[in-house]
């Protein structure tokens, strides 16, 4: 008898809805377009379609953030199930430690039911501006969107940008010379982005293909290959032109390709988002041995009503490779 109260009063001490079903629940994020930025607060959830553990209780706010939309703001939906309500107040008798269910679950939320989805169609506008809300989700009350302030402009005369320009391309030349491509590359932009100029693209396709960005070297020396220049451009920069078309032809077979290929046809599947390294990438790519740059990638793929599938490979100059991922259900 002194055991049985024992025990008792031990299933008295947790929450009747806590101790079977838990105070959290998986909750689906989607959004349209994909691959928009979730977090829940100030922690980040990954980019969409992603999923997280919801707690019962409280207000779970979503914000959702990608460039040429909108910021959405929602809350995920929860109701109360009686029937676990029910169970709690019926089991509240003598004695009155078989309450103590009533205030744990009430303190944890376990008698919520939460949306396992959440659903949100985001606007096409500036980040920073008032959102949209999703599957009837309202912008939480008391919650301000002030949009973000336009990036400064700088007001520089033709003389100074030239001279800086100049600086920061002496200094690209002379870390370049030096071996060091990684801190020049920086430079070399920021001297073409303040004055355009063949030899600033020269070098910035040179410290491209030394960083291992063969697709980014490529597409520099493309650009300033086929430039028309005019006829009394300075002989430097028709130099740097003809050397541009030289490097092009070396790099053009050192770059690598990766196709993925995914079961069942993508046509067929949806609400399909691939993520390679993480980043989202357009499903119009699937099955073409796009050109990318040597290294390792990850390629991750998931579908209303499918499993999550991923692969690696390790990808290496001038080698085409492909992956197929089956899903399944």
């Amino acid at each position: 008898m002194r055991h049985g109260a024992v025990i008792l009063l031990s299933f008295s001490l947790f929450g009747c809805a806590a101790a079977f079903r838990g105070t959290k629940d998986t909750v689906s994020i989607e959004s349209d377009p994909t691959g928009a930025e979730a977090r829940k607060g100030h922690r980040k959830l990954g980019a969409t379609p992603t999923k997280f553990e919801a707690d019962r209780a409280g207000v779970t706010q979503i914000t959702l953030t990608k460039n040429g939309y909108e910021d959405h703001h929602g809350i995920v939906k929860k109701r109360m199930n009686a029937g676990w309500l029910t169970a709690d107040i019926l089991t509240c008798v003598f004695p009155v430690a078989l309450c103590i269910p009533i205030l744990v679950d009430a303190l944890t939320g376990a008698w919520y039911d939460v949306d396992d989805q959440y659903v949100a169609t985001m606007r096409r506008g500036t980040s920073g501006a008032p959102a949209a809300a999703a599957s009837g989700s309202a912008a939480p009350i008391g919650v301000e969107t002030t949009a973000r302030a336009p990036a400064p402009t700088v007001d520089m005369s033709e003389s100074e940008r030239k001279a800086t320009a100049r600086a920061a391309y002496l200094e690209g030349v002379k870390l370049h010379e030096g071996g060091n491509c990684p801190e020049a590359l920086p430079r070399y932009e920021a001297a073409q982005k303040l004055f355009d100029a063949p030899t600033h693209l020269l070098h910035i396709g040179q410290c491209q293909a030394a960083t291992g960005k063969l697709v980014e070297a490529a597409e520099t020396y493309e650009t300033l290959a086929r430039r028309t220049l005019p006829k009394d451009a300075p002989e430097v920069f028709r130099q740097a032109q003809e050397e541009s078309r030289k490097e092009l032809a070396q790099i053009k077979p050192r770059i690598p390709t990766l196709r993925v290929q995914i079961t069942p046809a993508p046509s067929s599947l949806s609400s399909l988002v691939v993520k390679l390294n993480g980043n989202v990438i357009p499903n119009e790519v699937l099955g073409i041995a796009r050109p990318v740059n040597p290294g390792k990638y990850k390629v991750t793929v998931w579908a209303a009503g499918y499993k999550e599938a991923s692969e690696s490979v390790d990808v290496g100059e001038g080698t085409p490779k492909a992956l197929e991922l089956k899903l399944t259900k």
